[in-house]
């Protein structure tokens, strides 16, 4: 009696430490990543719509031939940036154009019917619910850059020292970025 009393309180006590289940909800929203909009190349894939090439798996993870095994590296932000240096001295997939995507990027791969994770797991098998690094800083606050939540989809500005995936991308920019000046 003793130990059931127990696991029960933990369970009240720490709600959140079991997995979240991928959700979706298909009656009420089309899809806006459907699988038919790319085209997979093992561990990469292009989506037909914008013409960007992705890693289909996350730093950190490995690609077998199906799906992405192991766990995202999280580092901070500017370990990212030299993280891509890195990859691309060592020619991942064949390519030394990877980069960190800019926000408007990531949200093309959000799968909006869906939650943990907010992506097309048949494109993106493997995908965490995680904090993903993009390239752009918050503009006039330095130790600021925009992250991009494949949990809920949230785009917000993250301290650079906060602990972020990554998700490379090369070609585009499929958008035309909009003109920004700082007053001074």
């Amino acid at each position: 009696m003793l130990k059931q009393l127990i696991a029960i309180t933990i369970v009240i006590i720490f709600p959140f430490t079991a997995s979240v289940a991928k959700t979706c909800r298909t009656e009420s929203l089309s899809e806006s990543t459907p699988t038919s909009q790319f085209l997979t190349e093992n561990e990469t894939v292009t989506d037909k719509a914008t013409t960007l090439s992705w890693m289909r798996c996350a730093v950190g993870q490995k690609w077998d031939g199906n799906s992405c095994q192991g766990k995202a590296q999280t580092l901070g932000w500017q370990d990212a940036m030299v993280l891509v240096d890195k990859i691309n001295d060592q020619g991942i997939s064949g390519h030394h154009d990877w980069r960190m995507p800019m926000v408007p990027e990531l949200a093309s791969i959000v799968e909006r019917q869906c939650f943990n994770p907010r992506m097309n797991t048949a494109v993106f098998p493997g995908a965490p619910s995680v904090v993903f690094w993009s390239s752009m800083e918050k503009m006039g606050m330095k130790n600021y850059a925009y992250t991009l939540n494949f949990g809920s989809g949230e785009a917000v500005a993250t301290t650079k020292d906060h602990q972020g995936a990554v998700r490379l991308v090369r070609g585009g920019p499929w958008w035309k970025p909009p003109m920004m000046s700082q007053k001074k």
